[in-house]
């Protein structure tokens, strides 16, 4: 009789369970992994354990080119701990979400809610912890997708605008009236579509606005980071283990759009080595910059939008990018970063004296490394960042390498983001970080940053004077700091004054000089919960380049991350 009780009681359960299972889809191969998501970090960890390199440094990648890359691991080669963070990627790809299955087309939800607290004690230091940290209070990824074939993706979301997130007595990440709240969502959403001619061969075509990044680094890339948000674009990519091309169109803001043409190539596994040309213009979208294949420094497009000028350098800005990546031994990874948008060479020098283009150059470089020890990984990093007074800076903002735009909601706030580094020009920079992390139970980490920074640097140069940024992107160009030999406001002086700002080094003018320590832990309490505390401390000399000027202070974060599908699926 009791046996037949248990039995009756698990018949009625499992009949139960069955009637109220919550609907799901398997992630599709074409889904994107934004920049920054861990997925990245546990390809380097395993790649490196084997002593190569692969593609997984630039993103966003399709879950296609994820398992790709993952499957040219050596499984049994493995160490314990790297078996298990192979199989925690593998177990991502395959992951279920909650979803409404139609046919081959499934709609899919993956909602979260992260609870944030933060205190500094000095309202002249910006938040550590700031607003490209910050979690959305709560967050609703929808996709549709049609199997591997596609995928359509957007973070529906409620949170905090920009602008709140940057004021001082904000404490909380909840929105507490209308003003606070960002109507400007979603920040990402896409097409995406491919083809997969081997296991590790295909295409892939995406259309979406988000962030993107080139090259994996501590501080965000001095060629494109995952810093420049909003931007839209066009993306064309061949991919194989040993080759990628790509094809790029982003759109900065209205009339302002970058063409870009990258190829990348891998060698014995151990380097790999990318080049990047692209050209940034100011005008409509135009046929001729969609080549796939051309060179755009070529075409001279400087000379074609006010033809009627002498020395016409305007509306374009040229960028050359390039990139190697070195694993000369298991663990331990070098790299170098190269960008520029103008240098003068002797020839030019020599030949045009009275010339005051000034040179717009910038370096990044450091070393990583991942050993796996017991259950987790040690974690090291070290890396230095350069660049002259005038990178990314051109004749006129409208066709500097920067993004603008303002909240339209609460104080109006207006935001300047460059297409790399978030330390922008006129910085010199090391980072040094290192930790241990159990993935997927706990992590901690410390840093230290130092940071010489000159009267151009971050974002200083977008002056109330000069009037440019969000809708309003007509300036005053007596106010602009690029070399002007004409520039009214200098009079008969303009000349020598322009060529004085050509011949600018880094730091220039005051140097403010940051230093900058950090320390964070993570807790997982389980796959659905996790803990995030951290806390910092800045002092900086010469603050906002005023000699003598010292400002120091604290901050602390907590977080509380709640992925809620996780419920339903246990």
């Amino acid at each position: 009789m009791k046996k037949s009780f248990i039995a009756a009681l698990l018949f009625i359960s499992g009949i139960m369970a069955r009637a109220f299972e919550v609907p799901s889809a398997v992630r599709g191969s074409q889904e994107l992994l934004e920049s920054g998501h861990w997925v990245y970090d546990s390809l380097a960890k395993i790649s490196l354990e084997q002593g190569r390199i692969d593609f997984s440094d630039s993103s966003p990648l399709s879950i296609f080119e994820i398992r790709s890359l993952l499957m040219e691991a050596d499984y049994d080669s493995l160490s314990d701990t790297g078996k298990k963070e192979f199989d925690r990627v593998l177990s991502y790809t395959r992951e279920k979400n909650i979803a409404f299955n139609a046919s081959v087309f499934s709609l899919t939800f993956e909602p979260e809610v992260n609870i944030e607290g933060y205190y500094k004690a000095n309202d002249d230091l910006d938040y550590v912890y700031d607003r490209y940290e910050r979690r959305d209070f709560v967050k609703v990824p929808f996709a549709v997708q049609g199997g591997d074939w596609f995928t359509m993706k957007m973070d529906l979301a409620f949170r905090q605008n920009k602008g709140v997130m940057a004021h001082d007595d904000n404490y909380v990440n909840i929105p507490l009236e209308a003003g606070a709240v960002d109507v400007n969502f979603p920040d990402n959403g896409y097409f995406s579509t491919g083809y997969s001619f081997t296991d590790d061969a295909g295409v892939n075509f995406r259309l979406g606005t988000g962030t993107q990044s080139v090259g994996r680094s501590l501080t965000g890339s001095v060629i494109m980071s995952e810093y420049l948000t909003g931007t839209s674009w066009a993306n064309l990519e061949l991919y194989s283990r040993d080759f990628r091309y790509n094809m790029n169109v982003t759109q900065f803001n209205v009339d302002k759009y970058m063409y870009t043409h990258r190829l990348e190539a891998r060698f014995f596994k151990k380097i790999s080595f990318m080049a990047q040309e692209s050209v940034l213009v100011y005008a409509p979208m135009e046929l001729r910059f969609l080549n796939p294949l051309t060179i755009y420094h070529g075409m001279s497009p400087w000379r074609d939008y006010q033809p009627e000028e002498d020395d016409s350098e305007t509306n374009v800005c040229a960028y050359l990018a390039l990139k190697l990546n070195v694993v000369p031994v298991k663990y331990l990874r070098f790299y170098g970063m190269f960008a520029m948008t103008q240098y003068q060479t002797p020839y030019e020098l020599e030949n045009w004296p009275t010339d005051c283009t000034p040179n717009g150059l910038g370096f990044q470089g450091g070393a990583e490394a991942y050993i796996p020890c017991r259950n987790g990984y040690f974690h090291a990093w070290l890396e230095g960042y350069w660049a002259d007074p005038y990178m990314y800076v051109k004749e006129d903002p409208n066709w500097s390498m920067v993004r603008t735009y303002a909240e339209n909601i609460g104080d109006m706030a207006v935001f300047y983001e460059w297409v790399g580094s978030p330390f922008g020009p006129d910085t010199i920079a090391g980072e040094l970080n290192a930790g241990y992390e159990v993935p997927d139970r706990w992590s901690v980490t410390g840093s230290y940053l130092f940071m010489a920074r000159g009267e151009y640097s971050g974002t200083n140069i977008f002056t109330e004077a000069l009037d440019w940024g969000g809708v309003d992107t007509v300036c005053d160009p007596k106010e602009w700091v690029y070399p002007d030999p004409y520039n009214e406001k200098y009079g008969e002086d303009a000349r020598a004054v322009a060529k004085k700002q050509q011949s600018l080094t880094c730091p220039s003018g005051t140097p403010e000089y940051v230093n900058r320590m950090s320390l964070r832990g993570t807790l997982c309490a389980s796959s659905a919960v996790k803990f995030t505390v951290q806390g910092a401390f800045t002092f900086i000399f010469n603050h906002d380049n005023n000699e003598g000027d010292f400002e120091y202070g604290p901050e602390f974060a907590f977080v509380t991350s709640i992925k809620l599908k996780e419920f339903l699926f246990k």
